[in-house]
């Protein structure tokens, strides 16, 4: 018996060492986050900042959240987040320096973590995003609160769509519906088969409402017989864009895809 009862307490620590996560209060060695939308639970000391950080590419938008999802409400004695800033990737020299990346504070926004401030209900953070060159985007996060577990994620919010062309007669057209409570803007960027920019359209949709953009000559004008993909990037939160795409000439209409890479 109590040869099993140590079997049973081995094991034990072993699922609990698969739970565990060491978070980094050093800026120079920031936990790197993977933004695929994958949610790590871990625990926050009082009083603590630790140092998070994503690898970015260039043009895609994302959000970074972070929420005591037990404990998301205004308590003293569970984790309240401070406002979130993010740098980039050459504002910290010698971990000194300022931010000059244009960051959304979305978490009052559906979906929700906070509402109506610090002296609302919710305590989660959460801000937005959109990298304008590749590298490592730094995010302290500062506890004011008492200690007590909480998860953490990012996500690109980028949607994508792979194929569009003007030829054969046929025009493309972008439509992107709100499904959040905040206006959203955005840039499409609209690139050709060798990667090269085409356009960058800013693109902006009320709360609740939709904005279309086209390719013929009413709206972007893009030249004919050519093709290419597309891509927008946002200062929403995850999951409050729905992108549609249609190819469309004067005897068919075509649907494509449009979406973020979590929407396959």
């Amino acid at each position: 018996m109590p040869f099993r009862l140590f079997a049973l307490f081995l094991a034990g620590c072993a699922v609990l060492a698969t739970l565990a996560v060491a978070e980094s209060t050093q800026c120079a060695y920031p936990v790197v986050i993977v933004p695929d939308g994958r949610t790590t639970q871990s625990t926050f000391p009082q009083s603590t900042t630790y140092w998070y950080a994503i690898y970015a590419q260039a043009g895609h938008s994302y959000s970074v959240e972070f929420v005591p999802p037990a404990d998301n409400y205004l308590n003293g004695v569970h984790p309240q987040f401070g406002l979130l800033s993010v740098y980039g990737p050459n504002d910290l020299q010698g971990c000194r320096g300022s931010s000059t990346v244009t960051a959304t504070p979305n978490s009052a926004y559906s979906p929700t973590l906070q509402k109506s401030g610090i002296s609302g209900n919710g305590v989660g953070r959460r801000v937005s995003f959109t990298a304008q060159s590749p590298g490592l985007y730094s995010i302290p996060v500062t506890n004011a609160g008492g200690a007590g577990g909480y998860s953490f994620r990012a996500v690109d919010t980028t949607l994508f769509n792979p194929r569009w062309n003007t030829m054969s007669g046929y025009d493309i057209q972008w439509i992107i519906m709100n499904m959040s409570d905040m206006p959203i803007t955005g840039t499409l960027t609209v690139v050709d088969m060798n990667g090269q920019v085409i356009t960058a359209a800013q693109v902006s949709i009320p709360a609740g409402g939709r904005a279309t953009r086209n390719s013929g000559t009413s709206d972007l004008n893009l030249p004919r017989d050519i093709a290419g993909c597309a891509m927008l990037a946002h200062n929403g939160p995850p999951n409050s864009l729905l992108g549609e795409a249609f190819m469309i000439s004067a005897t068919a209409t075509l649907p494509e895809k449009f979406e973020t890479v979590a929407g396959h």
